[in-house]
């Protein structure tokens, strides 16, 4: 069976086309077509990236729509347009122009003095509390694939007891955080790009202090309807005694429904709970220590490698 085939198999995704370069540049031709429907304001980003950043939003940038789309060029146009507008929003309004990486030049490296010698404070704020939203650890790729090829995002819920709920710029320091792991996962990534990834969550020592309506919402929103990525199966291993009471019923109200019915809770001994991820082809080799698998994240390390690789 082919990585494709698997991952449709697993969740009912819909399988992708091939990729001729005729029908790429004629779904590249239908693409512009749409984008030119958009309403001006859901467009508006867009039109400024492509004069802010045209390297950053040509064929390639475009394509990963197309992919996570399956080639809808009506959807693929909606998500370019509301993924540009909340780019801008996150990012601000010289970053969000830049490649989305810690090191070189990118949106998150450090924060220099301007043209006119004053260091834009609430730059190095987004900044700062970005990088500290990063190192918290919270979304961490296991840099390993599912049998399918699906890439692999690790969530550990307690890691959120290392920002302040309360102040929003550290909640969006860690929303951005995820932005800048998913941009990870999909650049040069065809295999992601055309199946998309599937997210493991290890909620067992979160407390309840730590649940965050706001940040589950603005998270689930980038993930379904800006980032192109396409979204396998959401797996939540050894859920707390409030999972079901708290969490499930915010995720229910958040998630579009073709995404609630892939929501699979594993719950037991941690043999049962590896056991019941390998169904989905999920094996022990490609998931992390803190579940019983055999990956280490190092997540100071992963970081301090991209910044000094310049991504």
């Amino acid at each position: 069976m082919s990585a494709d085939g698997d991952a449709v198999g697993i969740y009912g995704q819909k399988p992708q086309p091939e990729e001729t370069p005729e029908f790429v540049s004629r779904m590249h031709a239908l693409l512009e077509e749409e984008m030119e429907k958009l309403p001006d304001d859901l467009k508006a980003g867009w039109l400024r990236a492509k004069e802010k950043c045209p390297d950053l939003v040509g064929e390639e940038h475009r394509l990963m729509f197309l992919r996570c789309e399956v080639f809808n060029a009506d959807l693929a146009a909606q998500r370019i347009g509301k993924y540009w507008n909340k780019r801008i929003e996150l990012f601000g309004e010289t970053r969000s122009f830049k490649p989305l990486h810690i090191g070189g030049d990118g949106a998150l490296s450090s924060v220099h003095s301007s043209d006119h010698g004053k260091t834009d404070a609430e730059d190095a704020s987004m900044v700062e509390n970005t990088l500290k939203g990063l190192h918290i650890g919270f979304i961490r790729p296991t840099e390993t694939h599912d049998s399918g090829g699906r890439a692999i995002l690790f969530a550990d819920p307690s890691r959120l007891a290392g920002y302040n709920k309360k102040i929003e710029a550290e909640r969006m320091g860690v929303a951005r955080a995820l932005w800048y792991v998913m941009h990870h996962l999909l650049e040069g990534n065809d295999t992601v790009q055309r199946i998309g990834m599937v997210a493991v969550a290890y909620p067992h020592h979160a407390k309840l202090s730590v649940v965050d309506r706001k940040l589950m919402k603005i998270n689930m929103e980038s993930m379904t309807g800006c980032i192109p990525i396409r979204m396998g199966g959401f797996h939540i291993c050894h859920p707390p005694w409030f999972f079901g009471s708290v969490v499930f019923p915010i995720m229910k109200l958040i998630m579009p429904a073709r995404m609630r019915k892939r929501v699979k809770v594993h719950s037991g001994s941690d043999e049962k709970v590896l056991e019941s991820l390998k169904e989905y082809g999920l094996s022990r080799e490609v998931l992390p220590t803190e579940i019983g698998g055999d990956v280490i994240i190092d997540t100071d390390a992963w970081l301090h490698d991209l910044k000094s690789r310049g991504m």
